[in-house]
């Protein structure tokens, strides 16, 4: 698994780019972080590969990361430079 920290502004983005792109939603899961904070998990698969996206906001400070196949993360990267 390849991992990597991404702008949390690129999640819209990124999720409407999975979509156009063949990749299927096979597990989401959204809801309340700790006591003040929301987020969501995302994860796509295509074949063999998978990306999944985890997304926090605590109090308004977000972050976001990708666990993702390796085969995956040279179009994942081509996704964020564009972005």
């Amino acid at each position: 698994m390849q991992y990597l920290n991404i702008d949390p502004i690129k999640c819209e983005p990124l999720r409407d780019y999975m979509s156009a792109n063949g990749w299927e939603v096979a597990h989401q899961d959204v809801g309340q972080t700790e006591l003040c904070g929301y987020g969501y998990v995302i994860q796509w698969k295509k074949g063999d590969y998978k990306v999944t996206m985890h997304y926090e906001d605590h109090q308004g400070k977000a972050q976001a990361n990708l666990e993702m196949s390796a085969a995956v993360r040279p179009e994942i990267d081509a996704f964020i430079e564009a972005a």
